[in-house]
């Protein structure tokens, strides 16, 4: 048997599939072969989380001044974040499934898309946490808006002016377990 792209795509070489072409633009590949692109991503984000903050009240002064980013306490404990988040990751590079590789078949999971790893990233960065609108404005928006996409794509009315309909609504849970739990509320 030769590669894994060999047997991906029966028939037709890759390089010649526009449908593999298309979906493999959205993962990050069992090579890390799109890497360069979702890290300029990282970084375009990280430069969007630092611009808002400083354009946030920008005359407000400094919080974390330079000395105490000087100071003993905060270099150690920069350095032990930093130890940790790299044992953390050697870790799990090193000991996790690899389910992004098309070699590995053994589970339900596989790569996840560069579109929900960017995503969940930047929205983390925000916290925009979904309990009213005043804490998330943009995001609870999104969260009625998909909802509504998700009813309206199954049937359900999301026209408040059909009144022989109930109108449906739809809310994103943060897991699977959760949402199990809702759907019996």
């Amino acid at each position: 048997m030769g590669p894994v792209s060999d047997i991906v795509n029966i028939g037709k070489p890759v390089n010649q599939d526009v449908s593999h072409q298309r979906v493999s633009s959205y993962f990050l590949g069992p090579r890390a072969e799109s890497y360069e692109f979702f890290k300029e991503n990282i970084i375009h984000i990280l430069d969007e989380q630092r611009d808002s903050r400083l354009n946030y009240f920008p005359d407000d002064g400094v919080f974390i001044t330079p000395e105490i980013q000087k100071s003993v306490a905060f270099r150690i404990s920069k350095k032990k974040i930093g130890h940790a988040l790299k044992k953390a990751a050697h870790l799990l590079a090193k000991h996790s499934i690899p389910f992004w590789n098309p070699r590995y078949q053994g589970h339900m999971c596989m790569d996840l898309s560069i579109p929900a790893s960017l995503g969940y990233f930047m929205t983390m960065l925000y916290n925009p946490n979904n309990v009213s609108i005043e804490a998330s404005p943009l995001t609870t928006v999104a969260e009625i808006k998909t909802g509504e996409d998700l009813c309206q794509m199954f049937g359900y009315n999301v026209d408040p002016k059909v009144t022989d309909h109930l109108v449906a609504w739809g809310h994103i849970a943060c897991d699977g377990t959760v949402a199990n739990l809702e759907s019996v509320w």
